[in-house]
């Protein structure tokens, strides 16, 4: 069964999951007598068995019961069927099974049976399940045998009564306006759970702001009955063939109120009922008085002397009981202050922990948005620091091109080759270039050169085969460092020499 906050907060949440299950007396309004022989004869199939004993009786009723829990008639309808094959038992003690339920069938306050494919609209607001059920008899066991033999004895001079079991798995509430008299039901919530407190059935008086408030039973399935023998509505009788006719011949001027949960202890009940039969004594010893002869005059004096004294304890008993009422008033008071205490400092925390809570929710933003400010510039920044470091290289470049160009100018190229081989030669290193370079500084001709006394050297109008032979003939100067180690000096030297040919032969051509 769902638990909500208010009832774990009101300290119910173990007593509704210890209560999904009642035991009470059932109501009683008798049938006809022509209508409930023909209930009896019509479901006997086991009626004439000598090993089983059959009765019948009024199981439940549609109706609000003095413990203030609700059988409402959808829901009594919905469940009309869950008691057959039930067990029976002995006092609501389920190793005392006795029998078993047969059969039932929904009654109206005339007796007539209520047909099963009738709209539940216009179900009557109140009506009975009578139940037809078997004890068993035919026991080997002698002491078995004999109980169950007492049991029928007992249901036939009339000191054995029924009493209903059933089990729910949610509940409503009830809501009775004591000043006009309307009733509604107010579904069980998170919005409504307050008003568990005042239900009878946990601890509450059963009223609230001039409302009496009742448990309306849910999904409830009847799970079995048990034969009792002090119940708290005597008038929960047996039906069987030998007390039938002598049931309506018997005035019952209460059946409307009665009906209460059999397990109930409650100070109040228990001596109110003590009252009652003290006054019921008193009476009848009044009654006895009357047909005492008058030369029982000592007896008389004696009897009435006893009356007075029970008089005097059922008014100190009266007195004690109000006392109690008092007591558990200022008892109820103090607790419903402390609950609305507890419920007001409960609010403060809400609030405080709200506005916490918008506080913290206002600062993160802000944090957010401060980040999101800082992330801009910061890419700002980048986007500058970007821009300045590839203009930084393009300066690089062009500082590098400028210097490179210098020194091919000063190695002896014309100014077209020389721009040409710095666009070529772009990608080399610096030292591989500075090694072309000094290569190049080598075959610039020297005076002795230029007056043919040296090697041959590149002249003006050389055909590009001449100049080729020349360029392969070049011997670079000794102490020329053509590499930037020993071990690749002569490679390095090979491979640049080899390319200023390719490179030099296809600028002749084009330019020839």
């Amino acid at each position: 069964m769902i638990i909500y906050n208010q009832e774990t907060d009101d300290g119910l949440a173990e007593k509704i999951s210890a209560s999904s299950s009642v035991a009470y007396a059932s109501i009683l309004y008798p049938a006809t007598k022509s209508q409930t022989k023909k209930f009896i004869h019509k479901s006997s199939g086991s009626f004439k068995d000598s090993d089983l004993y059959y009765v019948q009786s009024i199981l439940v009723s549609s109706s609000w019961n003095k413990n203030d829990d609700i059988f409402d008639k959808s829901e009594v309808w919905n469940a009309r069927k869950t008691p057959e094959d039930k067990p029976t038992n002995l006092e609501h003690d389920e190793n005392l099974i006795i029998g078993h339920i047969t059969s039932n069938w929904p009654i109206n306050e005339d007796g007539e049976i209520i047909e099963d494919d009738i709209e539940l609209g216009e179900l009557p607001e109140k009506f009975h399940i009578l139940t037809g059920s078997v004890i068993y008899r035919a026991f080997s066991n002698a002491e078995l045998k004999e109980r169950a033999e007492k049991l029928i004895s007992e249901i036939e001079n009339g000191s054995k009564y029924v009493s209903m079991e059933c089990y729910f798995q949610n509940f409503d509430y009830g809501v009775l306006n004591q000043s006009n008299g309307k009733y509604q039901i107010l579904p069980r919530n998170e919005t409504t759970a307050y008003l568990t407190k005042y239900l009878r059935s946990y601890g509450g008086t059963g009223e609230h702001e001039n409302h009496k408030i009742g448990r309306v039973l849910r999904s409830i399935t009847f799970s079995g009955k048990g034969f009792v023998d002090k119940p708290a509505n005597p008038d929960s009788i047996i039906f069987t063939k030998e007390n039938i006719n002598k049931l309506f011949a018997k005035k019952n001027d209460n059946l409307s109120n009665s009906g209460v949960i059999l397990n109930q202890s409650n100070f109040q009940v228990e001596n109110k009922t003590m009252s009652e039969n003290i006054e019921k004594q008193v009476a009848e010893l009044g009654t006895k008085l009357d047909t005492v002869s008058a030369g029982c005059a000592d007896k008389i004096k004696e009897a009435y002397t006893l009356a007075s004294e029970l008089k005097d304890s059922n008014h100190t008993l009266e007195a004690a009981m109000k006392e109690k009422e008092e007591e558990m008033k200022k008892m109820k008071a103090a607790y419903d202050t402390a609950i609305e205490e507890m419920n007001a400092m409960k609010a403060a925390f809400q609030t405080e922990l709200e506005s916490v809570a918008k506080k913290y929710q206002d600062e993160k933003m802000e944090d957010e948005e401060k980040a999101k400010k800082t992330k801009s510039e910061l890419d700002a920044a980048n986007e500058v620091i970007v821009a300045m470091k590839m203009e930084k290289e393009e300066m690089a470049k062009k500082e590098k091109k400028m210097k490179r160009m210098a020194s091919l100018l000063e190695s002896g190229l014309d100014n077209d080759t020389a721009t040409a081989t710095v666009d070529k030669f772009d990608t080399m290193d610096d030292e591989s270039f500075d090694a072309m370079i000094a290569l190049f500084a080598a075959m610039k001709p020297s005076k002795k050169e230029e007056k043919g006394m040296m090697n041959p050297t590149i002249k003006k109008n050389m055909s590009s085969e001449e100049i080729v032979s020349a360029l392969e003939e070049i011997e670079p100067e000794d102490n020329i460092d053509l590499g930037v180690g020993n071990d690749t000096i002569e490679s390095q030297a090979d491979s640049i020499r080899a390319e200023l040919i390719e490179f030099v032969s296809a600028r002749l051509n084009r330019n020839s």
